[in-house]
Order: structure tokens, then sequence, then C-alpha cells
């Protein structure tokens, strides 16, 4: 006989035919609340910089940095395995702001040290954010006329 407690163990976690929600259900609930979460943690973020003159985000800005956690949800750990969720979207916020304006200083923010994010862990963000987006954008050969040779392109075919 096998035990009693191996046996309520191995049927407590199987669900049933008619069961209305099953492990994908379950799969897919976890992902939804970790999303909320993430945009929760984003919204205060972007609040939290909003008391910056310089960090002030249009919501066109906003929207981006939003889609960039949206995108990076289930990877944050691909982009740095050692910072913390905050100081991602923290170096997604400085990402889109600094795309914008151009130069800014990590060092001249109390947030990013209170957040952690210091120019080396930024830079190796970035720059994973950039062989990710580059390893899934196809390269293409285009036919130019004002060269002998094909051109590559990213941006499917357009010069």
């Amino acid at each position: 006989m096998k035990d009693i407690d191996f046996l309520v163990s191995k049927y407590d976690k199987q669900r049933m035919p008619y069961e209305d929600r099953g492990k994908e259900y379950d799969k897919q609930r976890k992902r939804e609340e970790r999303q909320k979460e993430l945009q929760t943690l984003t919204g205060e973020l972007l609040t939290e910089c909003q008391s910056y003159k310089k960090l002030q985000l249009t919501p066109y800005q906003e929207l981006r940095v939003r889609f960039l956690v949206n995108h990076f949800s289930n990877d944050f750990k691909m982009l740095h395995g050692q910072a913390k969720t905050e100081t991602i979207i923290l170096a997604f916020i400085f990402y889109i702001k600094i795309n914008e304006i151009g130069r800014a200083r990590l060092n001249d923010y109390k947030i990013t040290s209170k957040y952690g994010l210091t120019d080396n862990i930024f830079e190796i963000i970035v720059c994973r954010l950039c062989e990710y987006y580059m390893q899934r954008t196809p390269i293409v050969p285009v036919g130019s006329t004002d060269y002998d040779h094909d051109i590559l392109s990213r941006n499917g075919g357009e010069i």
C-alpha cells in the first residue's frame, strides 16, 4: 500500500476533466497578475520621475516605457541578471528620455542611487536591449541603382 500522504498530494494536484480551469488557466492568470504588478510599479516610478524637471515624460514616452515593460515582462533577467525590477524599469525610462534629449548624466539624479542604477548597469541593459532587437530584425538585400552591389537593409528594402 502506498502512503496516504503520497496519494493525497498526487490527486490533489491533478484537475478533473469537467473542471473549467486547468493548468493553462493558472499560468495565464499568474502572467496577468505579473503584468499588473509591473504596470503598477511602472506607474509609481513614472510618478516619482515627474518630480524631476528634466525627467518629465510626455504621454507618448510613457507609452513607450510601458511597451518595453510589457514586452520584457518575462525576460527582465535576460537584460541584467542581478538588477532589481525597479532598476530595469528605471533604465527603460532613462533610455527613452536620453533618446529624446541627448546626453544626460545618471549621477545627477537621486532616483538612480535610490534604485541602484549605475552607468555600468544602464549600459549593459541598453546593449542587451539593442542586441535583442537586432537579432529579431531580419537583414534583407536591397537592389540599388546608385551602386554596383546590393545593400543590406533592416527596414525591409527602403533606403
